[in-house]
């Protein structure tokens, strides 16, 4: 009779259950992208291989870009991280970056992942763990979105692109918004502007090698961006956009809406067609979609029908 030892049993259960747990996040994706004709690809990035989704039906022109959030529920999963099987479940059970850019009704979109999500196999794509935990900002991973946009616009011939970013994936736009000449508006949801702040309610701080959009306060001063806030959100809460707010200082580049029924993961999908119509611009006073909620408890002077100036 073969014997099999308890930790012999546990790897065949913990990989069998690994690639279930992966074939389910993978098909969950393609059940939200394919309805809206976004085509799956691997793009080599550096050292990683970033998978997006893309729509693209016109060239020459501009392509709305999301940027996925961290996915940190499953990070921060102490029995998961232990296996050391289970490391690139950073793969989020819900896209919302990607049900997003299905709703994004422009000829040309493209959804990124972040590192290591949806590989099949993470290990061959530079998947150390510390690049969806305390290193998931860090300098080579910047690198490989500028590389992954450099790719998409060379591929497409588009020449300017509209960024969005979800949770986590906020902080990476927003340092690509800054560095990069090619980016003319940047949008958050729930939108971890400022992971050091951010650090206070989340158990997976941030190395101190990460690249931060507080970093480029002054760039970003004069990028034209509007971040929509969760007022359920109690995993990036609104004073996480405060504190980014603060440290860019004067300008009439930058603004926000709180959404009242939304919190980090729900409420937005539905309501993002009309969210979209709010166009990132500077001027003293934004003009905002009638549908969207009063500021009343934030700072700055609103005017129903109008908007509101900071």
């Amino acid at each position: 009779m073969i014997k099999f030892s308890i930790l012999s049993v546990l790897a065949l259960v913990t990989l069998s259950a690994c690639g279930t747990i992966t074939d389910v996040k993978q098909q969950t994706a393609n059940h939200i992208a394919r309805p809206a004709f976004m085509v799956e690809r691997t793009i080599p990035a550096g050292m990683f291989g970033i998978e997006a989704w893309e729509r693209m039906h016109q060239r020459g022109t501009s392509a709305s870009i999301y940027i996925e959030g961290d996915s940190l529920s499953d990070l921060t999963n102490e029995s998961i991280d232990k296996t050391g099987l289970f490391g690139f479940q950073s793969t989020p059970a819900n896209p919302v970056g990607l049900e997003l850019a299905s709703r994004d009704k422009s000829k040309n979109v493209a959804y990124l992942a972040r590192p290591c999500q949806y590989l099949k196999m993470p290990n061959e794509k530079g998947c150390d763990p510390k690049y969806w935990k305390a290193n998931r900002f860090d300098p080579e991973v910047i690198e490989a979105y500028n590389i992954a946009l450099d790719d998409i616009a060379a591929r497409w011939d588009i020449t300017e692109f509209h960024i969005v970013g979800y949770a986590g994936g906020a902080n990476i736009a927003a340092v690509l918004a800054a560095t990069r000449k090619d980016i003319k508006t940047l949008r958050t949801v729930a939108g971890d502007l400022n992971p050091n702040f951010a650090d206070a309610h989340n158990p997976a701080p941030v190395a101190s090698s990460a690249v931060l959009a507080t970093h480029y306060a002054r760039e970003l001063a004069n990028v034209p961006q509007h971040h929509f806030i969760g007022a359920a959100d109690d995993k990036v809460t609104p004073g996480t956009y405060h504190s980014y707010r603060q440290a860019l200082g004067l300008s009439d580049c930058v603004h926000y809406s709180l959404i009242q029924d939304a919190d980090h993961t729900r409420g937005w999908t539905a309501k993002w067609p009309s969210l979209l119509q709010v166009v990132p611009q500077c001027a003293t006073v934004h003009e905002l979609d009638g549908d969207l909620p009063l500021l009343k408890d934030f700072p700055g002077n609103y005017n129903k029908g109008k908007g509101f100036s900071k």
